[in-house]
């Protein structure tokens, strides 16, 4: 008998868990949620996808990810703006990773990326300064969308094949009773026999509750808007000149509409300051540090006169204390899974992670990324003393 299903959080890693074991042949599946679909950190992110980045997982995952946008810009009409993604090196040692990144991606099917020279750079963003600048890593075919969007099409996707949602629903309690699981909601109880907790940077406070706690650290990290002062004759790709591993932020901007764009700082790792300790109740970084270095870093890369800067929004990043995501079951009780630390990266990442943990729930292992199983919450590197 096909295993009842609970779902906690209806932003991407969710509605992707939800559409998966939809897939995978599970009858019984509901998807609860305080709020509505990409309401957190799914909805206020800068909505960047793409596939060029350099640890093989995180490619692996990307890819599929990519995949899956594509399908379902296809059949169901999610709009994908493709306007390219640009990671830049700026010493020989990045070029030599993003050689391997681009076999890799190859070696999974993934062809249209390419590495662009200085001077191909400039010929696509003229207006850009990279003197420092040695090559590129580009994906043509990336680019950007809404979460919410997103997540309305695996909604759409997951009744078809009759999941239901409970929305505007709160988790107010937790039992199990045997080997069932009781969530006391408020619209009554729900019962499951499998329980994945997909709450983003609410995990921490889900996995309390049920009893298996998430270690994953909620900061707050800040979009700010760009106005261009005319028409640049191209658009803008997404430029992120952070390369993973490195020791600081790196900024990144993007075109955003015909005289926009938008600007931030992206890390994979921790920033002191920024950590939130409620995700219900937190307010923009202190001060305009943030707002300042984001509006020079943009002005330094892009050579446009007359920029105009102005605040935009705030989203969460869970992250993980040893970089990586946390996607599977607990050993303690294998009924009880997690995906969570998806970071800055929950648009190009997290459907295929949540179809992972469904994988976990229905298959008893990972099939779309087999070696996603480095990425269960249990493994040392998340222990106290790791830290």
């Amino acid at each position: 008998m096909s295993p009842r299903i609970a779902i906690i959080g209806a932003g991407v890693s969710g509605c992707g868990a939800a559409r998966r074991a939809a897939e995978l042949g599970a009858k019984d599946i509901v998807v609860i949620d305080k709020a509505t679909p990409a309401s957190g950190s799914s909805g206020l992110s800068a909505g960047v996808y793409n596939a060029q980045t350099l640890r093989p997982l995180d490619i692996e995952i990307r890819v599929r990810e990519r995949d899956l946008l594509f399908r379902f810009e296809r059949d169901r009409g999610l709009p994908l703006a493709r306007i390219g993604n640009l990671r830049f090196a700026t010493q020989d040692a990045d070029v030599g990773a993003f050689e391997h990144s681009l076999a890799f991606q190859r070696s999974l099917g993934a062809t249209d990326a390419r590495i662009l020279s200085r001077a191909e750079i400039k010929k696509l963003v003229p207006d850009l300064a990279i003197d420092d600048v040695t090559a590129a890593l580009y994906g043509p075919n990336d680019g950007h969308l809404d979460g919410h969007l997103l997540c309305s099409v695996m909604v759409e996707e997951a009744r078809e094949k009759g999941v239901r949602f409970l929305l505007n629903t709160q988790l107010n309690a937790y039992r199990k009773d045997g080997s069932v699981h009781v969530l006391s909601t408020g619209g009554g109880e729900v019962e499951a026999d499998i329980v994945i907790n997909a709450a983003g940077a609410w995990a921490p406070q889900v996995g309390k509750t049920l009893g298996h706690p998430v270690a994953v650290n909620p900061e707050i990290h800040e979009v700010v808007r760009v106005k261009l002062p005319r028409d640049l004759g191209y658009t803008v790709p997404m430029c992120n000149f952070y390369v993973p591993g490195q020791a600081a932020e790196g900024i990144y901007f993007r075109q955003d509409g015909p005289d926009s764009l938008i600007a931030g700082l992206h890390t994979y790792d921790s920033v002191p300051g920024l950590a939130v300790t409620d995700p219900d109740n937190f307010s923009p970084p202190d001060g305009d540090d943030n707002f300042l270095k984001v509006a020079q870093m943009v002005t330094e890369r892009l050579r446009v006169d007359d920029l105009g800067f102005r605040a935009g929004w705030c989203g969460l990043y869970p992250l993980s204390a040893d970089g990586l995501f946390q996607v599977g079951p607990y050993k303690a009780d294998p009924s009880v899974l997690v995906v969570a630390g998806l970071g800055g990266v929950g648009i190009t990442s997290g459907v295929v992670l949540g179809a992972l943990a469904a994988e976990w729930a229905l298959l008893g292992k990972p099939v779309t990324v087999p070696r996603a199983e480095v990425c269960l919450p249990d493994r040392p590197s998340l222990l106290p003393e790791a830290a």
